[in-house]
């Protein structure tokens, strides 16, 4: 039993390789399980397509990334002052952006995703946004929602105020075109996050 599950986290961790690396159109189950130093007929004993192997891996690692992100902030108290509110959110801010830091295997297969949208069907793309993407949103809107109901911040419209923040605390730090994870390095990293909260707050607090 254990040697079964030690073989369908190799499978799944290969997976993830190969998926971020190669695409879904263009990844083969032949690659992924050679990655995994399994056979294809072993892979096949606990995945019965690649269709059903992509979908388990894309939302058990949007788990893993959501349920880190959760930890992150775990210890991190509500501000209860206005001279609070910046260390919450730069703390808020930093666990954002350590998700594509820690979890770049992830990353890349959603990276993926976006290029390759019309491959999935609805339910995957629901599947994940749901155990990843979705709980970190609510955990985001939660902190700002608590911090509005002190009279800390202006929150008009969640959703929107949600995203700002996401947005403003994010953008230096986040790989993008010819800009690779972690570009900026741990010290740049923290002034763009602090960067970003302050231009938020700039608009958000009363």
């Amino acid at each position: 039993m254990q040697l079964q599950a030690e073989k369908r986290d190799a499978i799944t961790r290969a997976a993830r390789i190969v998926f971020g690396r190669d695409g879904y159109a263009r990844a083969g189950v032949d690659a992924i399980a050679t990655e995994a130093g399994v056979s294809s007929r072993t892979l096949y004993k606990h995945f019965v397509s690649k269709d059903v192997l992509f979908a388990s891996v894309l939302e058990a690692s949007a788990t893993q990334v959501a349920d880190r992100f959760e930890a992150l902030l775990r210890d991190v108290p509500g501000a209860r002052t206005a001279d609070d509110v910046p260390r919450e959110l730069i703390a808020v801010g930093h666990a954002l952006v350590r998700q594509a830091i820690d979890n770049p295997e992830h990353f890349a297969m959603v990276r993926q995703i976006t290029a390759e949208s019309t491959h999935f069907p609805e339910p995957v793309i629901t599947a994940w946004q749901e155990a990843g993407p979705r709980r970190v949103e609510r955990e985001v809107a939660r902190r700002l929602v608590a911090l509005g109901e002190r009279g800390l911040l202006t929150v008009r419209n969640v959703d929107r105020t949600m995203l700002h923040f996401m947005a403003l605390t994010t953008i230096e730090a986040n790989p993008r075109a010819m800009k690779p994870v972690g570009h900026l390095g741990p010290e740049r990293t923290a002034e763009a996050v602090a960067a970003g909260v302050q231009a938020f707050l700039t608009g958000y607090q009363p």
